[in-house]
C-alpha cells in the first residue's frame, strides 16, 4: 500500500469502516512506514480529544435561527443572479434589434429602387447576387450546372 492511500484510510480505520482486506493492508503498512504511523497517532490523538470533550447543548431555537439566517442570505444572493441574467438577456436582445435596424437602413439606402416598384419587388431575392461568377462558389455552381445538364 502506498502512503497516500494509507493516509486516506486513517479516519475510516479509526471509525472501523474498513473491510477485512483494507484493514490488513493498512495494519501492515503502519508497521513498515514510520511517517504514516506518526500521522496516524496524531489523528488518533485528535479523535480521542474530540471524543472525550465535554458536550454543551445549544440554546433553545439556535438551529432554527441559524437555518433561517442562512436561508435569507442565500435568497438575497439567488435573487441577484437571475435579475442580472434577465437584465443581460434584455440588453442582448436590444443590441441585436438595434443592429438589425441599422443594417436594414444601410441595405435600404444601398439599393436604388424606382418609385414604381412595389413592396414585393423590394423583398425580391433577384436583387442579391449570392455567388458572383468569379468567386469559388460561382465556379462550383457553374460546374454543377454543367454536370446536371449532361
Amino acid at each position: 500500500m502506498r502512503c497516500k492511500k494509507a493516509r486516506e484510510l486513517i479516519s475510516p480505520y479509526i471509525d472501523g469502516e474498513l473491510s477485512e482486506g483494507q484493514w490488513e493492508s493498512f495494519e501492515s503498512h503502519m508497521k513498515d512506514c514510520s511517517k504514516c504511523r506518526v500521522e496516524f497517532e496524531e489523528t488518533l490523538h485528535l479523535h480521542n480529544l474530540f471524543a472525550s470533550a465535554e458536550r454543551f447543548s445549544a440554546p433553545y431555537g439556535f438551529s432554527t435561527r441559524v437555518l433561517a439566517n442562512q436561508k435569507t442570505k442565500t435568497s438575497h444572493k439567488s435573487l441577484l443572479v437571475p435579475l442580472f441574467a434577465r437584465f443581460a438577456g434584455v440588453v442582448a436582445v436590444l443590441i441585436i434589434i438595434g443592429i438589425g435596424i441599422v443594417s436594414g437602413r444601410f441595405l435600404g439606402h444601398s439599393f436604388s429602387f424606382q418609385k414604381s416598384d412595389n413592396i414585393a419587388a423590394f423583398f425580391s431575392l433577384d436583387v442579391f447576387n449570392a455567388t458572383p461568377p468569379d468567386s469559388v462558389g460561382g465556379v462550383y455552381l457553374a460546374m454543377m450546372e454543367a454536370e446536371n445538364e449532361k
